[in-house]
């Protein structure tokens, strides 16, 4: 009686969380922007960007004059052959020389442009990759979220089976204490009984587990959740479809394309080397007692300045080859995205009707198995099974109920793991993007 009373409190102290209601529990939205907005990962990324974006207003910097301002005061001594006439040729004086100069380039070969161009697609790349990190970890913690759901639910069949197991186990000790049953019978259920204790110890190990990655995934520790459901209309109801979403949204598509298109950008500035390089120039120039002069001196200028490299020892040549070949690299890494990402939508689909056939089997099982200890228990009462038999058909609705979870948790989890492949999974949740970005209104 004692180990009836420790299994059933055992079982349901583990199956409270389980059994929370709505009321206070955490939503799976609430699970994934509780890990969106602590992971550093998604902060580097942040940072990544800003420098990213600051590069961008640099590379805008170039297309407006500089302006520039020397000066030089001191004492100087000079000679030259006027100093040398004056007389003055030993004498040192003080001597004062400024320029104020403003540039303005008008032709580079459309270096500024294409490295604007340039800058501006890598801004996108950076912010494709934080939603693709911020993606990944929603999915984490769509995983995470829905483990302790069922490793919950699977502690709570842990419990049941030992309740049962227990049940029978009376029944029995109740018939050798009146000297109706058989010792060996006894002994057979009391070690059914630790072998389902055994269990619930294993399943609780791993609900211990699953809360640890939760903790690690969202930085908070798990109390009741709400159950992820089913949403199958979630997402289209074919694999060509899901294919065709992924193709278009998924945010590592959209980085490497970005990626290429910055190779193609940073090839044309290396291309500019070869044109002439053309600026407007305004300068003004102020000298007194300079070079020996005794006077001051005015040099106002508006210049036209062409400065043109004709040769550097084929530099510029093998740079540009080699700019091309970055985007012959940029564009195989994207095809080998898009190869992957092929890859992950064909297995996720096959792993997701498996699931769901998988359900609907487990769950008609269940019921037979189900139908199968009732008949079992009854005849059992009236001699016409073995206790063998009867402790069988309860193991057969434990493994059942627990296949069933699990194919249940795996078919939930498919449906976000294809909204995170097609780059919709925070949109879907509806997780504001202030919530990891703080730049976000």
């Amino acid at each position: 009686m004692k180990r009836l009373l420790l299994s059933a409190l055992i079982c349901l102290f583990c199956a409270l969380p389980a059994m929370a209601g709505t009321d206070g529990a955490t939503s799976l939205k609430e699970s994934v922007t509780a890990a969106v907005k602590q992971h550093p990962q998604i902060k580097s990324l942040l940072h990544n960007r800003d420098a990213v974006s600051n590069n961008l207003s640099a590379a805008l910097g170039r297309f407006f004059p500089s302006l520039d301002f020397s000066a030089d005061y001191g004492l100087q001594k000079y000679s030259s052959n006027t100093t040398r006439g004056r007389g003055t040729d030993g004498r040192s004086r003080t001597a004062a020389d400024s320029t104020v100069t403003l540039t303005q380039n008008v032709f580079d070969g459309l270096d500024r442009y294409n490295s604007y161009q340039g800058s501006q697609a890598r801004l996108e790349s950076a912010e494709y990759r934080l939603y693709d990190n911020v993606e990944t970890v929603a999915l984490d913690a769509v995983r995470a979220h829905i483990d302790i759901v069922r490793e919950r639910k699977l502690t709570t069949l842990a419990g049941e089976n030992i309740r049962a197991h227990q049940e029978i186990l009376d029944s029995i000790a109740e018939r050798v204490t009146a000297g109706a049953g058989s010792k060996a019978d006894e002994m057979q259920a009391r070690g059914r009984v630790a072998r389902a204790e055994t269990t619930l110890i294993s399943y609780t190990g791993n609900l211990r587990a699953a809360e640890a990655q939760y903790f690690r995934v969202t930085g908070i520790h798990p109390g009741p959740l709400s159950p992820a459901g089913y949403h199958p209309d979630y997402f289209p109801g074919t694999m060509d479809g899901v294919m065709d979403k992924t193709m278009v949204g998924n945010p590592k598509v959209k980085v490497y394309k970005a990626e290429v298109e910055a190779s193609m950008r940073d090839k044309d500035v290396s291309s500019a080397s070869f044109m002439p390089n053309v600026d407007l120039e305004l300068s003004s120039r102020n000298t007194d007692r300079l070079d020996g002069s005794e006077d001051w001196l005015q040099d106002n200028r508006a210049m036209v300045a062409v400065n043109w490299n004709l040769f550097n020892g084929t530099s510029d040549y093998y740079s540009t080859k080699a700019a091309g070949s970055r985007v012959q690299e940029a564009e195989a890494d994207l095809r080998n995205t898009q190869d992957d990402l092929a890859r992950q939508v064909a297995t996720a689909w096959a792993e997701y009707e498996a699931a769901v056939q998988s359900v609907a089997k487990h769950q008609e099982a269940l019921d037979y198995s189900q139908q199968s200890r009732d008949m079992y228990i009854m005849q059992f009462n009236v001699g016409q099974r073995s206790l063998l038999d009867v402790l069988d058909s309860i193991n057969e609705v434990f493994s059942n109920s627990v296949l069933l979870e699990t194919a249940k948790s795996n078919r939930n989890y498919s449906v976000y793991r294809f909204l995170a492949l097609e780059g919709e999974l925070v949109r879907h949740l509806d997780v504001k993007s202030a919530n990891f970005d703080p730049q976000t209104k």
